[in-house]
């Protein structure tokens, strides 16, 4: 077999196994888009279905949907034990929402023991994943020293981040003059 051949037959199942790779999640988003669809909807029984499916199947997207459906009580009965346990997979996977969400719960000790520092963790990581949200709150928490050590230089970038990524930041917290002055001891 020439070598012009074997190469081809390799760059062919590699090809085929992205193939496979990008169908298979493709098919795997599509129970989570039905169950926004339904969730927009006000169909909140087979949006617990559907993202039920869907998280089952691995999406991280569809588990920080449905650990908000179980802390509010939509469509299935409140449950923070298990709204809990569906954010924490989905920050086990990355998903920036859950990653904001289980930080603010451990900054402000909603739901679960307070810990800043793990707090400014969870949010870091969703910040860096380009949540501007995330972005914004990991200013607030370098500006006061609020699981992290206070920073004002790295509030004010994180300001301008967050601004930059498209979250309505005030003037002055994109300026050390306006941190200093909101956050002075």
């Amino acid at each position: 077999m020439s070598h012009f051949l074997k190469l081809s037959l390799i760059l062919s199942l590699l090809v085929f196994l992205s193939v496979g790779c990008v169908a298979e999640k493709m098919i795997n988003q599509i129970p989570e888009r039905q169950g926004t669809k339904a969730y927009l909807k006000k169909d909140y029984t087979t949006a617990v279905a559907k993202y039920g499916e869907a998280s089952r199947n691995g999406n991280a997207d569809a588990k920080y949907a449905l650990a908000t459906m179980y802390m509010e009580g939509k469509g299935v009965d409140k449950d923070m034990t298990k709204a809990l346990q569906l954010l924490e997979q989905a920050c086990a996977q990355e998903q920036k929402d859950a990653l904001l969400l289980f930080g603010l719960f451990y900054v402000y000790g909603d739901n679960v023991p307070t810990d800043p520092a793990r707090g400014a963790s969870l949010i870091y990581r969703a910040g860096v994943a380009r949540n501007d949200v995330a972005m914004y709150y990991m200013g607030h928490l370098y500006a006061a020293g609020v699981g992290v050590e206070k920073d004002l230089r790295r509030a004010r970038m994180w300001m301008n981040n967050a601004k930059e990524f498209g979250f309505p930041v005030k003037k002055e917290l994109l300026t050390l003059k306006g941190l200093e002055a909101l956050y002075a001891d």
